[in-house]
């Protein structure tokens, strides 16, 4: 972890090589970044005190949970509104999750690496102004 990431990403993807080539990407720019496997392990990351400015979720996960419901629970859980990126090889099947205050970007995946990091200043900077207008939410949704 660097002393100064540019933010803090969330990565769930069940796809080992998936995770590793996002992982180069962003750390390569700056970002720290969590990965997890599943929705129940990124779940395990944020009661441990992983705090993302933005999260990435792969749709169909192989888990208890698809990509929707498991940034559903990351946001109640985490208590404060983040952009999420839904990452789906099926846009067309994909539902979005519910989730208010923050924007959920709907992605073809394989996700392209250079609008994903054009994407990203405007992404932390937007999820730290939520934070510090909303302060800490109540631990619904919105």
């Amino acid at each position: 972890m660097s002393a100064d990431p540019r933010g803090i990403v969330l990565h769930v993807e069940d796809d080992p090589q998936v995770r590793r080539a996002l992982a180069m990407l962003l750390g390569a720019d700056g970002y720290e970044l969590g990965s997890a496997a599943s929705g129940t392990e990124a779940l395990r990351l944020v009661a441990q005190g992983l705090r993302p400015d933005v999260l990435i979720v792969d749709f169909n996960l192989e888990d208890d949970l698809n990509g929707a419901e498991a940034a559903e629970q990351l946001r109640r859980t985490l208590g404060y509104a983040l952009p999420i990126i839904l990452l789906t090889g099926d846009p067309s099947n994909a539902e979005a999750p519910w989730i208010t205050d923050a924007p959920v970007w709907l992605a073809h995946k394989p996700a392209n690496g250079l609008v994903l990091l054009a994407a990203m200043p405007s992404l932390v900077q937007l999820s730290r102004a939520l934070r510090d207008v909303n302060g800490p939410m109540r631990a619904g949704l919105s």
